[in-house]
């Protein structure tokens, strides 16, 4: 059923729902209402939670409660467990508490338990005193052999997290004693091993000594590696491997190979295996299997988009045209507002995930209440994702667009050559729903009359997104955008090179394109810079669900000092559905407009 929607940036609601329904259908247990079953997978808390014991611990903080708790058998019993279970297990907890709490540095612990039955449940109280803790008195860590000289060992030990004084905590010890042997497979530490690794403890006071001596051994090597597949030029695939024969072997490189080949999008299955057993003179043979993916790729799709209306679209994509890797990728989207043909020959260059040029061709069909436009285009373009992680993109533009604006009977026409050049970085903790990140893009492109062109133009535009995260699951979303254009004849700017405002992501709460300066007779018709600004506070309830209260502005206008600042805000709800982050905005204008409320819908990561 997902396979005939597709959902871009904006909302197939139709095929969200459907798919939503019959999720809950296939994974309702059989002993629930259906209406039971939809509310327990909508909801953000679950209404029908069944009663549980009651287990109180007093006395320590709210970690060691979680440890304690945690340790319990008593804790993983229901209110209708038979009487003799509770009663054994209330018995063996003082023994479980004891080790509980010796995890975390506190050998001396006494416990008062009380236990009681009631005709609908038990309950279960446990006051701890804890006692003196044991501190870390001493610390005898060392790394010897090749690793001894290892930046990452160094870089380890450096950040070691139990200092002398501390209190005795086990867990700490152990993720850091797991961290030398984790390190040593990552590194090719093959024969690596702990000379001595333990904890002495004197109870009577209350210290202990840490004792880890670790020898690394040698450092293995990257040896032959067989690449196994038919479908492209082996010196074509070779560029997605990062390492070379000979090189220090490396996990993480071996991992960069699986990500690039996956990003490359030519393979369906991707098997790495680093043949360790069969190291000859510490060095290591790979053998990579390649499974090719289907050669052809089909996509169908329908919607809903708030700017454009009802949506379809059609895609295909040949992954493979010959054996250097180019592709070939065509797209019709079709809207009562929007809609685009498009074409594009991929070549990939030497790093081939990062790293391409193509060449394409297009077709817009523009008309929102302010203008209509038909633009025809060829481009060549460079792209290109720099070690730092910004996005480069050069291009050359030749366009032909007719446009009328509203107030106009006639249709205008220009033919642009356009060199220009974007550049983009996004920054994030998380795909889906970021609490701390950002992104930025800026844009610089232009023609001249001199050269192919019927008049000249130089634009540049910047945006900016920022999200910050607060309390209790909130955080704001702020965003910007700002443009500006020099223009020979502004009336025979093409309406694509014109700025306007209004829509989802521009002023919520005013119709696509709506906003901007205006003529005489009160026609929007566009303007030479935009300047516009966004708020918003977003607060989620449980995992799934959120809610959230905004506020936009700004307009597109001519001059820096004449800007018709209009303002536009509203609430919104939040979804994290199966198939990513999906909002519904409800925004009022402030000032004049064509309807009084907007409904915005949209998909997909705000960053």
């Amino acid at each position: 059923m997902i396979s005939i929607f597709k959902c871009r940036k904006s909302l197939c609601l139709p095929a969200l729902l459907l798919v939503s329904c019959n999720g809950i259908a296939a994974t309702t247990p059989e002993s629930e209402s259906g209406f039971q079953a939809m509310l327990r997978r909508l909801l953000p808390f679950d209404v029908f939670e069944p009663d549980t014991p009651d287990i109180v611990i007093s006395g320590v903080s709210s970690g060691q409660k979680a440890n304690v708790r945690a340790f319990l058998s008593l804790s993983k019993e229901a209110c209708d467990a038979p009487q003799w279970r509770i009663n054994r297990l209330f018995a063996q907890a003082d023994t479980e508490i004891d080790k509980a709490m010796r995890a975390l540095g506190y050998y001396h612990t006494r416990v008062e338990k009380n236990l009681g039955f009631n005709e609908d449940c038990w309950q279960a109280e446990f006051k701890i005193t804890r006692g003196p803790p044991v501190r870390i008195e001493e610390l005898a860590i060392s790394v010897s052999g090749e690793a001894e000289f290892d930046t990452a060992y160094n870089q380890l030990l450096a950040g070691n997290p139990i200092k002398t004084g501390n209190i005795l905590h086990h867990g700490r010890y152990e993720s850091f004693k797991s961290s030398f042997q984790s390190l040593a497979q990552e590194r090719g530490y093959f024969d690596a091993r702990f000379l001595e690794s333990a904890i002495r403890v004197d109870t009577e006071r209350n210290s202990a000594k840490i004792v880890l001596d670790f020898a690394s051994g040698q450092r293995y090597f990257f040896g032959e590696v067989k690449i196994d597949q038919d479908i492209l030029n082996p010196d074509f695939v070779q560029r997605f491997i990062p390492f070379e024969e000979d090189e220090p072997y490396s996990s993480r490189k071996l991992a960069d190979t699986y990500n690039n080949l996956t990003a490359g999008g030519y393979f369906r299955t991707i098997e790495i295996r680093p043949r360790i057993d069969d190291a000859i003179d510490l060095k290591v043979p790979v053998d990579i299997a390649l499974y090719p993916q289907k050669k052809h790729s089909y996509e169908v799709g329908v919607g809903y988009d708030t700017n454009f209306g009802p949506l379809f679209s059609l895609g295909y994509t040949n992954r493979r045209l010959n054996r250097r890797g180019h592709t070939f990728n065509a797209a019709l989207d079709l809207s009562p507002v929007l809609s685009t043909a498009e074409s594009r020959y991929n070549i990939p260059l030497q790093q081939p995930t990062s790293d391409f040029f193509s060449f394409g061709a297009g077709f817009k069909h523009e008309e929102p209440d302010t203008f209509t436009s038909n633009m025809f285009k060829l481009s060549a373009q460079r792209q290109r994702i720099a070690p730092s992680g910004w996005q480069q993109i050069g291009f050359l533009d030749l366009v032909y667009e007719s446009f009328r604006s509203a107030d106009v009977d006639v249709d205008s026409s220009a033919l642009l050559l356009i060199p220009g050049v974007r550049l983009q970085y996004t920054r994030s903790n998380s795909p889906i729903r970021p609490t701390e990140g950002y992104h930025l893009n800026f844009s610089l492109a232009g023609a001249h009359e001199s050269v192919v062109s019927t008049l000249s133009f130089v634009q540049a535009g910047a945006g900016a997104r920022l999200i910050t995260g607060v309390p209790w699951s909130g955080r704001f979303i702020m965003r910007g955008d700002v443009g500006a254009s020099l223009v020979s004849n502004f009336d025979d700017l093409p309406t694509t090179y014109r700025y306007y405002a209004g829509g989802t992501q521009s002023i919520r709460g005013y119709e696509y394109k709506e906003l901007g300066p205006t003529n005489a007779a009160g026609h929007v018709i566009g303007g030479k810079m935009l300047s516009v600004l966004s708020l918003e506070y977003e607060q989620f309830i449980g995992d799934q669900w959120g809610v959230a209260a905004f506020v936009d502005g700004g307009n597109a206008h001519n001059d820096f000092g004449d800007i018709d600042v209009k303002i536009g805000a509203g609430l919104g709800v939040r979804w994290i559905s199966p198939v990513g982050p999906i909002r519904i905005d409800f925004a009022v204008p402030f000032h004049e407009s064509g309807s009084s409320f907007q409904v915005h819908f949209s998909a997909g990561p705000q960053l």
